[in-house]
């Protein structure tokens, strides 16, 4: 819970946590929480408690960015397999390939019964 009179205002929080992924990354977290622990070993409560909050932004920004990729990446991903697998199975003898369950191996010859 933020103590609105003791903790660092939200827009403070949000400017810190995106410098940090910008200059950072994905190693942005780990930046973040090494800093507040620097904050801690200097004594300077404002700024731990400060990256302690930027580091919990930054990680729930990853985990929305991560859920809208998966979204957009299913959804092209419905789109592309329409077709469903009868189309799949066109496409591949289309670009040579073999279309049973396993790929054929181009180094053998004639399979001998």
């Amino acid at each position: 819970m933020r103590w609105p009179f003791f903790d660092p205002p939200q827009d403070e929080i949000a400017a810190v946590a995106c410098d940090l992924i910008v200059r950072f990354g994905l190693q942005s977290h780990d930046e973040a929480l090494y800093l507040a622990e620097v904050a801690a070993n200097m004594g300077a409560r404002k700024n731990l408690q400060l990256y302690r909050l930027a580091a919990r932004e930054i990680e729930k920004s990853f985990a929305e960015a991560r859920v809208r990729v998966n979204m957009r990446l299913a959804s092209e991903g419905s789109r592309n397999n329409a077709g469903g697998p009868r189309k799949l199975i066109d496409d591949r003898r289309a670009r040579g390939e073999h279309a049973g369950l396993y790929p054929a191996d181009p180094r053998r010859g004639a399979v001998r019964h």
